[in-house]
């Protein structure tokens, strides 16, 4: 401990392999993915996205090669399974019906997809079971999990507000700051990157960074914070006021945006990133006739059927 010469530091190395692409072209170029060691905070408004990216990115991450784990609080495990299934087959291979009241659900188009997607997600990615939302619990299951395979390379956690406290701090935000400042010394000490969902509190402005909802330690402690934004009436009205856009203001092509709220590493702040959303199969698209294959889907485009409408704290334990 002490100080030391300034010749004496290591110099800082930038290797593109310690990014996880996001497979979202202007994200990655602005930010070049989300970084290994670091902690990377998902904000947003109610039904802004959120659980659209946090799926988007377990595909993408599977898809090249990373193993992770993903803890859903939010939803139940078989709509999350069923999410990220939708996600990893895209809408050539789904089928759907109409329900009653006009409502259009999507399933696999052929028990043969569906069973070559789910092998394909099973060997990178494991959910959590959600027995406990407790906290210990959760940093003993994911510190187990990294021990058992050090190659893991991400966590994603949905949504901070839904762990629950054992009483080791005087307050539930002191307790959320220890959770989110044990995940990125988690993410440093291990080389991976921890993703958390916060959510902003309410406000009848548009959301911004200093919103997010509890101690502001989250915000500070982040190394990358992604705000994601769905285009509806009222965002077009606070865009408005926060930024004085106008109707015509080319953002509203899109039906979402996410903004690089901060970005440690490169200062790609207030980069304001547009999707495309696509209902059937979950995704953001680069542009609306984006065609995703992941790695699970090797049948020859030509031969494909078309998409029918019908609709106590270890050590091991990171906190």
């Amino acid at each position: 401990m002490g100080f030391v010469r300034f010749s004496e530091i290591a110099d800082a190395k930038f290797d593109e392999r310690d990014y996880l692409k996001t497979g979202i072209e202007r994200l990655d170029k602005a930010i070049v993915g989300l970084g290994l060691g670091h902690l990377v905070i998902i904000t947003g408004p109610r039904a802004g996205g959120k659980t659209t990216l946090i799926g988007q990115l377990a595909n993408n991450f599977i898809d090249r090669g990373y193993s992770g784990l993903l803890a859903s609080f939010e939803m139940a495990n078989p709509r999350l399974k069923n999410w990220l299934l939708l996600q990893a087959l895209g809408p050539e291979n789904l089928r759907g019906f109409t329900t009653s009241n006009g409502k259009e659900l999507f399933y696999p188009r052929t028990p043969e997809v569906k069973q070559a997607a789910e092998a394909w997600i099973d060997r990178k990615l494991k959910i959590y079971d959600n027995v406990s939302f407790g906290r210990t619990d959760v940093s003993k299951a994911i510190g187990a999990e990294i021990k058992a395979n050090p190659e893991l390379k991400f966590v994603i956690l949905d949504n901070l507000m839904k762990i629950e406290f054992d009483g080791r701090a005087d307050s539930k935000w002191e307790e959320q700051s220890q959770i989110v400042k044990g995940l990125q010394k988690y993410a440093q000490d291990h080389h991976i990157c921890m993703i958390l969902v916060a959510h902003p509190n309410k406000v009848k402005t548009l959301p911004r960074i200093e919103d997010v909802g509890g101690s502001g330690d989250i915000i500070n402690t982040a190394d990358t914070v992604l705000m994601v934004h769905r285009i509806t009436n009222d965002f077009k009205k606070r865009a408005w006021e926060m930024f004085r856009w106008s109707e015509d203001n080319p953002a509203f092509q899109y039906s979402n945006i996410i903004e690089v709220a901060k970005d440690r590493e490169f200062g790609a702040d207030d980069t304001m990133v547009g999707v495309y959303f696509d209902p059937r199969s979950k995704r953001f698209l680069n542009y609306q006739e984006e065609l995703i294959r992941y790695g699970w889907d090797t049948q020859p485009v030509q031969e494909r059927v078309g998409f029918s409408r019908i609709e106590d704290l270890s050590p091991d334990d990171p906190f």
